[in-house]
């Protein structure tokens, strides 16, 4: 695993990460991308359309949809080629998908939840129902009762699979709880499953909402080689949607708003699909060091109380905080970057991403140590 030891200056390297503390010395441990090389299967890929010198208008690969399905298929869905449609990310749909949503239409968000399903009704001015989420035994989930009781018939669900900061991954009896609610009030979800390849507790599973056979058309489902592989400036995700009607309409509504996903990412998505799981088989297992070395000084102090992520190299943490102070100016005073659980909806919380090298985690933990014990 030495190959994720290796350092990288991002510094001065287009890093939006590094850049904002480019000056100060302040580790960045916010936004969700990681401190590593993507693996040799991508960057040679990369290489070889890059030494062609012709970056004229693409295509999609032609033996992309046919690697989708086998992806797809190894986690029990068995999908038809044609639901596949290419974005460019998930974070535009998450926009425009409001132009799907009728506007008197019950929205519900479970909260905490990744930032820009809160940004975007707010950035276009629609009214949501927010579902604040409760702490199972360790594990950020939905309140299923409380869905249940608030959701109306026709509403739509923001879910995300892994959980998005808390690291939860739905069991299958919890999936399947969730689709009968789903059924019964017909609702329709918008799935974000980009973290479903980096679970850190090897007995766990993800299983896709979509591959629920009984709600199978009620689920817009969206994947991308981007987290587990380190690829988001590569812009390339892909939803899968069953249903033909809102497929029609996804893929009408992208047209003259969104852009199609870029060659290169498409080429990186391929690659990593293809010939990329060994490679994350060991960044997993660094990962799950990197975050015990968190836990191991989170644990020290009273002052903190970590959700054990069991998928993704975010750690949510939930923080006592009597002076109510801004908790990322706070740790920026010690000279660390994280995310304020506010972006996710949720005041008093810390997000920190540890997907980098172990030097960096050690000296990480001390600052962490000294912004807790000066809280």
């Amino acid at each position: 695993m030495k190959q994720f030891d290796k350092k990288k200056n991002r510094k001065n390297s287009n890093s939006k990460k590094w850049d904002r503390y480019q000056s100060r010395d302040i580790l960045p441990m916010w936004v969700a991308d990681m401190d590593f090389e993507s693996p040799a299967c991508i960057k040679n890929a990369l290489r070889k359309y890059v030494d062609n010198g012709i970056f004229g208008y693409h295509s999609e690969p032609k033996e992309l949809r046919d690697i989708l399905k086998l992806y797809l298929k190894n986690k029990g869905w068995n999908i038809k080629k044609e639901w596949i449609v290419l974005t460019p990310s998930v974070g535009a749909p998450i926009y425009s998908i409001y132009n799907l949503i009728p506007k008197n239409t019950q929205v519900i968000i479970p909260t905490p939840i990744y930032l820009n399903f809160l940004k975007a009704p707010k950035h276009l001015r629609r009214k949501i129902q927010k579902l604040p989420m409760k702490n199972d035994k360790g594990r950020l989930v939905i309140d299923f009762d409380k869905f249940s009781s608030i959701a109306k018939k026709n509403s739509w669900l923001m879910f995300v699979n892994p959980q998005n900061p808390g690291g939860t991954v739905y069991s299958k009896k919890e999936i399947k709880e969730l689709s009968k609610i789903v059924k019964e009030k017909k609702i329709t979800v918008f799935s974000d499953e980009l973290h479903c390849d980096l679970i850190l507790q090897k007995h766990l599973e993800h299983i896709p909402l979509g591959s629920m056979k009984a709600i199978e058309r009620n689920v817009i489902s969206f994947y991308s080689a981007s987290k587990t592989f380190n690829v988001p400036g590569l812009n390339c995700a892909f939803a899968v949607i069953p249903c033909d009607d809102l497929r029609k309409a996804f893929k009408q509504n992208a047209q003259g708003i969104t852009d199609d996903a870029n060659i290169t990412g498409l080429i990186a998505l391929s690659a990593a699909f293809n010939k990329g799981w060994r490679w994350r088989d060991n960044l997993i297992r660094y990962l799950n060091t990197n975050l015990q070395t968190l836990l191991d000084c989170l644990e020290k102090h009273k002052n903190a109380a970590p959700i054990v992520p069991q998928a993704t190299y975010l750690l949510w943490v939930n923080i006592k905080n009597p002076k109510d102070k801004n908790l990322q100016s706070h740790f920026e005073k010690y000279g660390i970057g994280i995310n304020d659980g506010i972006e996710f909806g949720k005041k008093n919380s810390i997000r920190i991403n540890f997907a980098t090298t172990h030097q960096n985690i050690k000296k990480a933990s001390k600052r962490i140590e000294e912004a807790l014990i000066n809280l």
